[in-house]
Formats: C-alpha cells, sequence, structure tokens
C-alpha cells in the first residue's frame, strides 16, 4: 500500500520506519518519530511552496479560526521537519489570511493569492465562505481543503473543494435524537441565515420529523447573518413558547434549536428577558459548540446553563492515534485551552496536502486525484482528528458526535461533555451524565 502512494523510495522506508515506531508505541511520544524542529535558517531546499490558510481570525467564528491557525502552524512545522529528514527538494510556507468570517473577503483573497501563483488553500471555515469561492476555485483549478464546512448543498463531486469534516446530512439526525432523548416532542427553529444555517434547519427539521417530532415553521426564525443583537427575535422566540403553552404543551415537551455562531451570546442576552424562553430546552449545534464567547458572557452564560444549551460536535481521534495526545496537549500549553474538532482536522489536512505535493509536485489537478487515497491510508494511522474516509463529494463520509453542555461549576459557566452520539443515523446516544430528567 505504501508503495502505491509515495514513489519515491527513500520516502517509502522512512514513513515505514515511523508507522513501525508508533505501532510499537516506542517510548519517545511524537518526538520520537519527528523530534524536536531544526531552526529554521538551518534548510533552505531549492523550493518552497505557498500553502493559504483563509483562516477566520475575526468575526463570529474568531475563535476557531484561532485554534485552527495554531493547529496549522504546529502541522507545518512538524511537517518541514518530516520533510527535511526524508530528502525532500522543498518545504511548505504557510501563509494565514484573516477572512473575518465574511464571504467577500475570503473570495477576495482567494484571487489575490490566487494571482501570485498560490494553488492550494486551506479554508475558507464557513460553508458561507466556501460558497462564495467555489465557482472562482473551479474555474482556475484551485484546490481548497475545508475542515469546517458542513453544508449538505456544498456536496458536490469532482469539484476542487474537499472537507474533512462530516456534512449536516450526518449533524441533522444527530440533533433530532438529541432532541428525541431529551424529552422534546415540538421544536421551534432560529437560524442565521446563510448556507451553512438553512442547510442544518432543514436536515435537523427533516430528521426530527421523521422520529415523531413536530417542527413548527409558523414560529421559525431565519436571522440576517450580520445581526449583532436579537430583541425582536428574542420576544418573537417568547411570543412562540407562550402560545404553545397556551395550547396544552407541557414547557418539558418544547425545545428551541438555536443554530448560531457566536451571535449566541447576544441572542442569549437578549432571551434572557423572558421567563417561558427560561422554561423550555435550548439546542445548539457546532457553530456554538465550546465558543468561550458565550460562558465567558455574564448574562448569556448562565441563561445557557439554566436552559441546559446542549451542542454537537464531530468526535475527533483519541488516545489511540499518537498525533491527537500530541495535538491536544500543545493546546492545552500554548492556547490554555482545550481544542475544537475542527482544529485537529485542520492539523491533518496540512500533512494529507503536504504528502500529495510530495507525491505527485504543486499541481492541484493531480492532488485533487490522490487526495482520498492519501488520505484514507495516512490517517488510519496518524491522524490528530481520526481515521478520515472521504465519500464521492471529497467530504468526510462519517464521524461520531460529542454532546457538549454549557453548565455551572462553583457558580461559573463551563462547557462539559455530556453524552456521545454514534451512527448511523438515527444513531444511539451514551449519555455520560444524568442531564434531562
Amino acid at each position: 500500500m505504501a508503495q502505491s502512494l509515495l514513489a519515491k523510495p527513500a520516502v517509502t522506508a522512512g514513513l515505514m520506519i515511523v508507522f513501525l515506531l508508533i505501532g510499537l508505541g516506542i517510548g519517545y511520544g511524537i518526538w520520537g518519530v519527528l523530534l524536536a524542529p531544526p531552526p529554521p535558517s538551518v534548510w533552505t531546499p531549492p523550493h518552497t511552496y505557498k500553502i493559504v490558510f483563509l483562516a477566520p481570525l475575526t468575526g463570529v467564528l474568531s475563535t476557531y479560526g484561532e485554534n485552527s491557525k495554531f493547529t496549522a502552524e504546529l502541522a507545518v512545522e512538524d511537517l518541514n521537519h518530516w520533510l527535511e529528514r526524508h530528502g525532500a527538494d522543498f518545504k511548505i510556507e504557510l501563509i494565514v489570511e484573516d477572512t473575518a468570517t465574511d464571504p467577500k473577503t475570503a473570495l477576495d483573497k482567494m484571487k489575490y493569492w490566487a494571482g501570485a501563483g498560490v494553488k492550494v488553500f486551506i479554508g475558507p471555515m464557513s460553508s458561507g465562505e466556501c460558497k462564495e469561492c467555489k465557482e472562482y476555485a473551479d474555474a482556475n483549478k484551485l484546490l481548497y481543503v475545508a475542515p469546517s464546512s458542513t453544508s449538505p448543498a456544498l456536496a458536490i463531486a469532482d469539484d476542487y473543494l474537499f472537507r474533512f469534516c462530516p456534512t449536516d446530512l450526518v449533524q441533522g439526525p444527530a440533533m433530532a435524537k438529541v432532541l428525541w432523548d431529551a424529552g422534546v416532542r415540538h421544536l421551534i427553529q432560529i437560524w442565521r441565515g446563510d448556507t451553512w444555517g438553512d442547510g442544518l434547519a432543514e436536515a435537523i427539521k427533516n430528521a426530527f420529523i421523521e422520529i415523531g417530532g413536530t417542527v413548527h415553521d409558523e414560529y421559525a426564525i431565519r436571522y440576517d447573518p450580520a445581526k449583532t443583537d436579537f430583541p425582536t427575535e428574542a420576544k418573537s422566540l417568547a411570543d412562540a413558547v407562550k402560545a404553545l403553552l397556551d395550547a396544552g404543551i407541557s414547557a418539558d415537551e418544547i425545545g428551541i434549536n438555536a443554530i448560531s455562531f457566536e451571535e449566541i451570546a447576544p441572542l442569549m442576552e437578549d432571551a434572557n428577558e423572558y421567563d417561558e424562553l427560561k422554561q423550555v430546552k435550548w439546542f445548539g449545534s457546532d457553530g456554538t459548540c465550546l465558543q468561550p464567547a458565550l460562558v465567558e458572557h455574564p448574562v448569556a452564560g448562565k441563561f445557557a446553563a439554566e436552559v441546559k444549551f446542549i451542542n454537537t460536535l464531530f468526535t475527533v481521534g483519541t488516545s489511540k492515534y499518537p498525533f491527537f495526545d500530541y495535538v491536544r496537549s500543545k493546546g492545552l500549553e500554548v492556547l490554555g485551552r482545550e481544542l475544537d474538532a475542527y482544529a485537529y482536522a485542520t492539523y491533518d489536512i496540512v500533512w494529507c496536502l503536504g504528502l500529495c505535493i510530495y507525491k505527485v509536485g504543486y499541481d492541484p489537478e493531480k492532488i485533487k486525484d490522490i487526495l482520498p487515497e492519501v488520505t484514507d491510508w495516512w490517517t488510519s494511522i496518524n491522524a490528530a482528528s481520526g481515521h478520515v474516509v472521504l465519500d464521492e463529494n471529497g467530504d468526510r463520509a462519517y464521524a461520531d458526535y460529542d454532546l457538549w453542555a454549557v453548565v455551572l461549576k462553583d457558580d461559573k459557566p463551563t462547557w462539559e461533555k455530556v453524552g456521545v452520539w454514534r451512527g448511523p443515523p438515527p444513531g444511539e446516544i451514551e449519555w455520560l451524565v444524568t442531564f434531562y430528567g
């Protein structure tokens, strides 16, 4: 298998040694394989290939962007050291560009760097940004690999977009099962009106109806993604809950699903004004999961804990994958927090792109052809985010979902993992704590 993927004999032998060391558990940890990176000035190969990471360092996905920037830089450092040790004639230069979580900015920066000769990109991270870039990337044969775009609308075969995360056709059934296990039978949805929000809202709606739930479209709220405060939306939600309560529906059977990014904090701050909205259960998604902006907010954080705000985020690799513990420990050491699943996926993206470039050169068409095979092979042994199998559309084919909720600890809102959803849909949930009832 290794010889079919890596034609250069020196690399084949070197990789097999790496895998044997990992498989046997020989004791130096990750640096037993990679060793400490040399000073940047030591290695000057004849070629340097640029990969541009279109990352949301500001805007409503900034925490995710910061986490993935860290893991991308870590991966490039590790990859370049590996390339040096294995006789490569090139190294990778990573350029990180802030998209501000804005689709037009993402496209503008892709165009700029394409004009400078860049052909391979990581990101953007949101589905709205990926959609904005798609026509230009496909027309110009620019390969881009997103760690966190999940919209089913972008699941298109033979294009130049790859995604190392599952689509919301998996997350939708996972959340529907969470709702059902929580006792919810009547669902009200509020979501940001973009490619991602529309797709996830539809996926959750369809899956919840399929298992017997009722989705109240008459009370659904689709809001402008540019909004930063939500007094009107909060009142509308309160009026909707009151109407259901007046119709004789128990508060325990009513759920609100908020499909948002960091704007969940001002939304919940405004929702805190209404007692009706504190009587029902609230649910989120990968867009809000582990967001510091929520738990650090003086009002929204406590509201989220009171309404048992539970979120889905796809499960990443475990300690059986050597890079998971390594990347996690680095994140805790440098950033002082747990990394999200997309940060681990970003680390894997860098490695898989680097190995493809080693195999076929800096050629997006050739990389496109071998990326699924290289990804399957490499991540089956060395992943940070777990084994990545890409489907016919170039998207991560399957995943389980961790369930994270906001809880109070010492009167301080914090994120706690409370369960795991395991597929295939409709799936089953392993609750780690008694969270409902």
